[in-house]
Order: structure tokens, then sequence, then C-alpha cells
């Protein structure tokens, strides 16, 4: 059963020849705050000292995830990078015949590279990044380029509000097919406020994807106590309901979060693991 799921997800994530969704892995959290809270434009900020982070986990079927970034104050705002790898290891290639040893072993895997930038302008601070995407599949390849775009602006100092176009772009051809790219249109909003000495962010989005029937409504919450963090969320679409929950903690310039989601597709419990560290 569990090699089943494997095949299912890497078919959804790679392009399975002749289904055109392989580009789906660029939806897959990248961190242990978007698996809680989920993708939210609110979520964007600016900083002025460097910061170094990585994260790394599960996904659904045992789809391996990890990631790396850096961001820095650069050119009147923050710029930075990420690269993204998605992994699905042991798929089995078997004949009609029942046999003891398959005939190959193989993986899929699938990677992102992001350059961002993010500035204050009169109308809200403005986010952009430009990606290039590479997958591999057998004997099979795609690459591509894509572009994000967002806005975030601060109605008072306790709202925040924010809109995200994602994955403009296109890909190379796939086993004589071009996939397409998950196009997500995200609004979203924070309301912040403290509460018997604990700060809390109130989170709420609403998201269309090209790859999704129907709208995408996820509520999250995000409480900093001394040095703790508690972040819990929970996502409403068609067909997958899910809450997720996490904790983190912060150790002068050290920081660790864990983030955990459970689903009803029954296809695994995803999990994902933060470290960041400010640098001089």
């Amino acid at each position: 059963m569990r090699l089943i799921f494997k095949i299912i997800a890497s078919l959804m994530l790679f392009q399975g020849l002749m289904f055109g969704i392989g580009t789906q892995f660029l939806s897959i959290p990248r961190n242990a705050t978007e698996l809680i809270i989920g993708l939210n434009p609110v979520l964007n900020n600016i900083t002025n000292r460097p910061i170094l982070s990585a994260s790394y986990g599960n996904w659904l079927a045992g789809i391996q995830v990890s990631s790396f970034g850096y961001n820095r104050g650069a050119f009147g705002g923050t710029a930075g990078f990420d690269v993204r790898y998605v992994a699905l290891n042991d798929l089995e290639l078997r004949s009609d015949r029942p046999t003891d040893d398959p005939l190959s072993v193989f993986g899929a895997t699938a990677i992102a590279l992001d350059g961002n930038y993010s500035r204050q302008t009169k109308i809200g601070l403005l986010s952009t990044k430009l990606r290039y995407i590479a997958m591999q599949l057998l004997d099979e390849s795609a690459t591509g380029f894509a572009m994000d775009i967002g806005l975030q602006h601060n109605v008072n100092e306790k709202l925040n509000v924010g809109f995200s176009l994602l994955n403009l772009g296109s890909m190379s051809e796939l086993y004589k097919e071009i996939p397409k790219l998950p196009v997500r249109i995200i609004a979203g909003s924070n309301y912040s406020f403290t509460f018997n000495e604990i700060d809390n962010s109130l989170f709420v989005a609403l998201e269309k994807s090209s790859i999704v029937d129907g709208i995408i409504f996820r509520v999250g919450e995000i409480s900093n106590w001394n040095k703790l963090q508690f972040l819990i969320g929970t996502q409403f679409s068609k067909e997958v309901t899910s809450i997720s929950g996490g904790i983190g903690i912060k150790l002068g310039a050290y920081g660790i979060k864990y983030g955990i989601q459970f689903g009803s597709q029954s296809l695994g419990i995803p999990q994902m693991l933060d470290m960041s560290v400010i640098l001089p």
C-alpha cells in the first residue's frame, strides 16, 4: 500500500507522463510556519540583519522536503535567496508478471531556486521573487522559470492585509507534454493583540489555485510568550480538511521551530523542523 501511495504522489508531483500537474510540488510548504499557518502574504517582513535558515521534513506519502535560505538588508529593502528540494525515493519499476525483485529502483526529484527582494513603498510592502525550476523522473526532465508578486499594507498598528500572485511562468516539455504551473491567488490578513502579556497574531487567508477545485480557507494563530512561540492553524477545502500545530523557541540569535499536520487525506502526517540563526 505504501508503494501505491508513493507512485500516486510521484505522478501528481512530477508529471506522470499523461497528467499535466507535475509542478504541484511548488505548493508544498517550505517550512514549519507555512505548514501550520499556510502561505499568507502578510507573513512577509523586512529584515536588516543577515538571517540564515534551514528546514527539513516529510510531506504526504513519505515525500522528503528540505529548504535553505539566506536574507539580509540590501538596496533599501531585504534581498536573499531560497533553495527548495523535494524527493520521492525507493520507487520500483516492475513488469506485469509477479517477481521477487523489481526491474529497477529509482527516485523522483524537484528543485526550486528563488531570488527574492522586498521593499517598503508608499502603498505597502512590495515583494517579488524570480524562480528557476527543475524536475527529474526516470530519464525525463523539465526546467522552467516563474515569478511571484505580493503586496502587504498596514491598515493600522494592529491590522495588516495582503495579496499575492504566485507561479507566473512556463516550463519546458516533459514527455511530449508541457507541465502547467500551479498559479495561486492568495488574499490574507492578520490582526495583532496582546492578552495577559502574550503577543498574539490571528491570520486569515483565502486561496484560489489552478490545481484545486474551489476555494481554500485558512485560519491560524501565532502566540509569543517570553522565548517561546506557539502556532496553531486549520485549513478547509472542497476535498481536504486539516489541523496543524507547533512550537518554537528563540535563544538569542538562534531559533528552532517544529510543526505537524493532521489531515483527512490519510496519506501520512506531514512534519517540519526549522532552524535559523541571525548573523552578525
